[in-house]
């Protein structure tokens, strides 16, 4: 995918009503350069997918193929083409989230089903009441990125810095004993944010539901969403006591061993884990 790609891409995605952008595919490519792909029938783009490697990790991302091509193997092409990419990179596990209606597709294609995810997400955020917290500076970035790497299994490092250190974002962390046992990231845009990612460990839900208000405090008025396991019902039931509801679920699926560890997650995206 190159720049001349993007208004093609983004006209295609939006047909699913995924509310995207040029922006959207310009930051997924300078993450990736060469992991985001159209694929082409002569000289007509078909579809596109989008792919990130994070070492041993791997996150496919948006798969879409024009109405007309469906069902002629455009998209089996796309993923195998986008897991033939990220293993040529090291990649040893690759994970997507796909729709319900997609499970069976990628499970041919060799991806096991592991967690059901719930996207949340409230139009118009009321007032949320949060302690401060300590907001993650240049100093803390290395060890909220270990801590990240040691839970996720992959290193997000230029993702997670896109993210903290870009102006207007907001991100927390909680500390004990001088060791980070949760961090929180949004990304605010003009009218709306996305929550995550949230990392906290697996027995501190306490810290991570004062994390995530530490967030939704500063994001009043906007359109927020976040996707999050359907297991993690305490930071489920604080999101819908503030208003959120789910607009519809995921599943979580890896091709090869999952390295995640066990600990309180919201995702980063859909697109990229």
């Amino acid at each position: 995918m190159s720049p001349s790609d993007f208004q093609f891409a983004t006209k295609l995605a939006n047909t699913m009503n995924w509310n995207m952008a040029p922006e959207d595919f310009e930051f997924m490519t300078s993450l990736e350069p060469e992991g985001c792909f159209v694929a082409f029938q002569g000289a007509e783009r078909v579809g596109i997918a989008t792919s990130i490697s994070f070492r041993r990790i791997g996150w496919f991302g948006n798969l879409i193929v024009k109405e007309k091509y469906r069902g002629k193997g455009v998209g089996s092409i796309l993923v195998k083409h986008a897991v033939n990419y990220l293993q040529s990179k090291g990649v040893k596990t690759v994970g997507l989230y796909a729709y319900p209606n997609l499970v069976n597709f990628y499970g041919n294609l060799g991806f096991k089903k592991d967690v059901d995810f719930s996207l949340l997400h409230t139009e118009r955020l009321g007032s949320v009441i949060a302690e401060t917290l300590p907001r993650v500076e240049q100093p803390q970035i290395n060890e909220i990125e270990d801590f990240d790497s040691r839970f996720f299994g992959g290193e997000r490092k230029k993702l997670l810095e896109s993210i903290i250190l870009e102006k207007g974002n907001l991100s927390y962390y909680w500390s004990e004993k001088d060791m980070v046992v949760g961090y929180v990231t949004a990304t605010v845009y003009w009218s709306m944010a996305w929550v995550g990612p949230l990392i906290c460990e697996e027995d501190n839900v306490d810290v991570a539901i004062r994390l995530v208000k530490a967030v939704l405090s500063k994001l009043t008025g906007k359109s927020v969403y976040l996707v999050l396991p359907k297991t993690e019902v305490a930071l489920s039931n604080m999101f819908l006591d503030v208003g959120f509801t789910e607009d519809f679920s995921v599943a979580r699926m890896f091709l090869g061993e999952s390295t995640a560890k066990n600990c309180i997650y919201l995702a980063e995206s859909l697109e990229r884990g």
